[in-house]
């Protein structure tokens, strides 16, 4: 039961106040840019509140469909360090997502209004109307958060915040300004009070000891109440005035992973200790899991990165392990251990006069939320012929158009995951999406502006050549001569070669492309750079390779000394060489066990099942 709390201390415990500028890879982050052709992402405030750096973010691509089931590797940089037992930091990752009918990135820059919900434009591109403001949260949910007073039981220091400001601010943002229908009280505190649409996926962390009270406040597995009189934010003040306090029930998933982060260092964007970009592996949800969100059999959703860093300076997050008394309202104002850009005494002289410093601190940052978001993408079914216990495996392109000095704090063009290895018999789905409108004049192939990719194999990582320099097309070994021709042309202009100099849609010769003059390699109609307008998205669907190691690369972008994009697969036999001599003797036990890890990963992939259950209790 829901007990009775307080308003001056409903919920101030156990809160993780978060603090980085962090930018999203794969699948693409926006950090808020969506179509504009600029440098700098022209609306921050366009569908959340990242605070980050203006020029970071990828801008929209086609949306892009993973299966149920399947794993896609996440992957993101982090500005201000992260990792277990960090010396300089006490930090949170937290992954979740969302999905709903009504998600959409929209056509234009501008912020959402309750007025603009609805409001439709036609693509140009596509010639079809659609939505065009971008909505991740639903109005619904901010209208609330606009209605209800601010949990008055929270740290704010020396902010000025008065007791009757709504949810809409907080110390970090105090300026009421809507982020899209982004609430910024449920932004800026994890795990939230009230109901959130958003669903967990996994908690990355620098004090392990915090992961039970994250997965038992979790909405995946907790029920959220709010009063229906959405002004008031606890049940002594609902009910009091004559409202119902409500209870939202759990997602009913399972509750998110929580695990010690990987370590990064500060004052970079950069990879981590391993060598490469700090990631997590996801299991895309089930649709059963989304339930009422899907819509024609399929949802629409965004997913959300949030890195929480917090200072020592005052006891911003619970020491769940030990005793200490967690900072809350009571602190605020005189009482604030922390002040804005203070003095601070550092030796006195020999006439006994005091030395003082100034610190450059901001105490509506000493506790700070970054934030990151992809693009929408769609989850569906996986195809009916591939079972629940075959895995698939996402190969994605992360990075945009430019040097390394112009993308960043995007990166450059590679493959998502690089270095792959799997088990005979896994899926992987190829596909990636990029940009049309990537800033003029960028450093990169084919036409302006564009993002594109392709696939074709290469005899090692050393090559930059692809294999047909030394061998024929027909000994192709990474996939069939058909699927290669497919993975390194994309099917441009539907495969179809111009007959004539002045024929369009359709891909010219090298003759008819230097008939026409100008710039060859800016020429739409070059397929040889990839350039065909409707290639900037690409599914190359679900292939099973052959045991080996196969290493490819994309003609597009890789540029010897400026760039590289590169990736190696390597496929393992799910039996060594000894273990089929064996298994003439062992049949029935290899049976089991590989009946056994079928069982396991149905049983990952479907948490709420009676298997799921199963396997979650299993040490494995």
């Amino acid at each position: 039961a829901q007990t009775r709390m307080g308003r001056a201390l409903f919920f101030a415990l156990f809160i993780t106040l978060a603090v980085c500028d962090v930018y999203m890879h794969n699948p693409r982050g926006s950090n808020n840019r969506n179509r504009e052709t600029g440098t700098n992402a022209q609306n921050q405030n366009r569908l959340f509140d990242s605070q980050n750096n203006n020029k970071g973010g990828y801008c929209w691509g086609p949306p892009m469909t993973f299966y149920s089931g399947s794993l896609l590797q996440i992957e993101w940089t982090a500005q201000h360090a992260c990792g277990a037992s960090h010396p300089k930091v006490d930090c949170d990752i937290i992954l979740q997502y969302m999905c709903s009918p009504d998600l959409r990135d929209g056509l234009t820059t501008d912020t959402i209004t309750e007025e603009t919900v609805s409001e439709m434009e036609v693509d140009t591109k596509t010639g079809e109307a659609t939505w065009k403001y971008g909505m991740h949260e639903p109005f619904e949910f901010f209208e609330k958060c606009k209605e209800r007073q601010r949990n008055v039981g929270l740290f704010i220091a020396d902010q000025n915040i008065p007791e009757n400001a709504k949810a809409t601010r907080t110390r970090q943002e105090n300026n009421n300004d809507p982020h899209g229908f982004e609430c910024e009280e449920e932004r800026d505190y994890y795990p939230y009070w009230h109901p959130t649409p958003w669903r967990d996926i996994a908690v990355l962390t620098s004090n392990t000891a915090r992961c039970s009270y994250y997965k038992e406040n979790s909405q995946n597995s907790a029920g959220k109440f709010e009063c229906d009189l959405p002004q008031y934010n606890n049940q002594d003040e609902c009910e009091t005035n004559s409202g119902t306090w409500l209870l939202e029930r759990p997602w009913g998933i399972a509750a998110p992973e929580c695990v010690a982060g990987a370590f990064s260092r500060d004052n970079h964007l950069g990879n981590s200790k391993t060598g490469y970009t700090s990631a997590y592996n996801w299991i895309i949800p089930d649709l059963s899991d989304i339930g009422d969100d899907v819509q024609d059999g399929h949802a629409r959703c965004a997913l959300r990165i949030r890195y929480n860093i917090s200072t020592e300076d005052y006891l911003g997050y619970a020491h769940l392990s030990e005793e200490e008394e967690t900072i809350d309202s009571r602190f605020n104002g005189e009482e604030s251990p922390i002040r804005q850009n203070p003095y601070v005494g550092y030796g006195s002289d020999s006439d006994d006069y005091e030395w003082e410093l100034r610190l450059a601190l901001n105490t509506d940052q000493l506790a700070r939320t970054f934030e990151d978001r992809s693009h929408m993408f769609i989850i569906r079914p996986r195809p009916s012929e591939v079972p629940d216990t075959t895995r698939i495996i996402n190969l994605n392109v992360r990075g945009k158009r430019g040097n390394i000095v112009q993308a960043y704090p995007a990166v450059e063009y590679d493959f998502v995951p690089n270095q792959l290895t799997i088990n005979s018999g896994d899926f992987i789905h190829f596909q990636w999406t990029g940009c049309d409108t990537n800033p003029a004049n960028y450093a990169g192939e084919g036409t302006d502006g564009t993002d594109r990719s392709n696939i074709v194999e290469i005899l090692d990582q050393r090559h930059n050549y692809p294999f047909t320099k030394y061998l024929e097309f027909d000994q192709v070994t990474m996939f069939d001569q058909e699927t290669a021709f497919l993975m390194a042309h994309l099917n441009q202009y539907d495969g179809k070669v111009c007959k004539i100099e002045d024929e369009t849609d359709c891909c010219k010769t090298r003759e008819q492309l230097e008939a026409a003059g100008g710039n060859v390699n800016q020429n739409v109609q070059n397929c040889a750079k990839i350039n065909d307008p409707k290639a900037a998205y690409f599914d190359g669907g679900l292939h099973s390779l052959s045991t080996g190691t196969y290493n490819y690369m994309s003609t597009r972008n890789n540029n010897f000394s400026n760039r590289s994009q590169k990736g190696s697969i390597t496929v393992k036999a799910l039996l060594p060489t000894w273990g089929i001599v064996l298994a003439a003797v062992a049949a029935a036990g290899f049976v089991i066990a590989a009946t056994m890890a079928g069982v396991v990963y149905y049983g990952q992939t479907h948490a709420g099942s009676a298997v799921g259950g199963m396997v979650s209790s299993m040490k494995l």
